[in-house]
């Protein structure tokens, strides 16, 4: 019975569907959430039959959409039955994703009776003028209101979702934004590049197309800038978009770039065992469908080859501030005799944006 590392569940439904957003999404729509539990559970107990009775899991992630347009009777239900089916570690990592908007103290408090004991919170931004060009449902007032429900709870570990990149805002703003959310003392902090999507409304709109592109380096150097201002508030940059402090890099995170074994839930949720990787229906109904009449959601299955393993191996290396040397064991593959001499198994990348190889120690 192969380990699983890590368990992810997708909760598609959002108040606001941003205009970048490519994932599987939903509007919000209460009515909705019942039928749509129902298939999370029979999903999770029909791979249970697979994948279930091994090791407890370290981390558990609710990720969408938006998981905080759940109730705590729904959060608690769904957390119930993934206990039941996929044991978890005392220590495990139990993240929940939250809007600002949804943020309120009692919800909060909530969730952490129900034993949620890592938050990521979706500020984006803490100026509304950037919200609003990001298409965001919250204000400013409420993204601080939301950070002080956090910290009114004691709680050590969260991170704050940052975006860099929203159109029409001049570039250099990121650096004061992350200067500002580094102050709150978060554990995480992930400073993400808009990346305009085909299909989203974003992606069809010219005018973001252009201006994206026409501002490509002085973004670039803005990114850069506030990285390294993290960096000297004792974040670590240990992957290209995330920053921690000491201890606190996402466990969720490490395991999908380990290469580990992780089974996800729900509607565009995807899933990797043992170098089978596959992903489910992004449509809420045919996703239904499916698992209510006892069939796997799958729609896309492949057995990585040794290729890819080497490939992916390098590409999630070179993202990582410990490269390729992080003590993970290289797949078949990894040395090739095409690759020059001297560089023959370890690369490392100390910076996003800097990347370089590094020689062979002798071993």
């Amino acid at each position: 019975m192969a380990a699983i590392a890590a368990l992810y569940c997708h909760f598609p439904f959002c108040h606001l569907i941003c205009p970048f957003c490519a994932f599987a999404v939903h509007r919000e729509r209460r009515n909705l959430h019942r039928p749509y539990l129902d298939a999370l559970k029979a999903e999770i107990k029909l791979r249970a039959r697979s994948h279930g009775g091994g090791e407890p899991v370290q981390a558990l992630y609710f990720g969408g959409g938006t998981p905080s347009t759940m109730a705590l009777e729904e959060v608690a239900e769904l957390l119930d039955w993934l206990r039941r089916f996929f044991p978890l570690t005392a220590e495990a990592e139990i993240t929940f994703e939250v809007n600002p908007e949804d943020a309120s103290p009692e919800y909060m408090a909530g969730l952490g009776a129900l034993g949620i004991n890592r938050f990521s919170l979706g500020l984006q931004s803490f100026e509304d003028e950037t919200l609003r060009a990001l298409g965001r449902n919250h204000s400013s007032a409420q993204s601080l209101a939301a950070v002080a429900a956090l910290r009114g709870l004691a709680l050590a570990n969260f991170n704050f979702d940052l975006m860099c990149g929203a159109p029409g805002i001049a570039p250099t703003g990121i650096v004061a934004e992350t200067g500002r959310a580094a102050g709150f003392l978060p554990a995480h902090i992930s400073l993400y590049w808009l990346e305009i999507e085909p299909g989203t409304p974003f992606g069809r709109d010219p005018a973001v197309r252009r201006w994206a592109e026409d501002n490509q380096e002085a973004l670039s150097e803005a990114f850069l800038e506030a990285a390294a201002g993290l960096e000297r508030e004792g974040y670590r940059h240990y992957e290209v978009s995330n920053f921690c402090r000491s201890g606190r890099e996402g466990r969720q995170n490490l395991a999908v770039w380990d290469g580990g074994n992780y089974l996800g839930f729900g509607v565009g949720a995807h899933s990797h065992v043992d170098g089978l990787r596959w992903s489910n229906e992004r449509q809420i109904r045919p996703y239904q469908r499916r698992v209510n009449t006892g069939k796997f959601p799958v729609v896309h299955r492949e057995r990585l080859s040794q290729a890819q393993k080497a490939n992916e191996f390098l590409m999630l290396g070179l993202r990582r501030d410990t490269g390729t040397t992080g003590g993970k064991k290289p797949p078949k593959g990894w040395q090739s005799e095409d690759r020059p001499a001297g560089m023959a198994g370890r690369w490392r990348s100390p910076r996003a944006g800097s990347w370089w190889p590094t020689p062979s120690r002798p071993s």
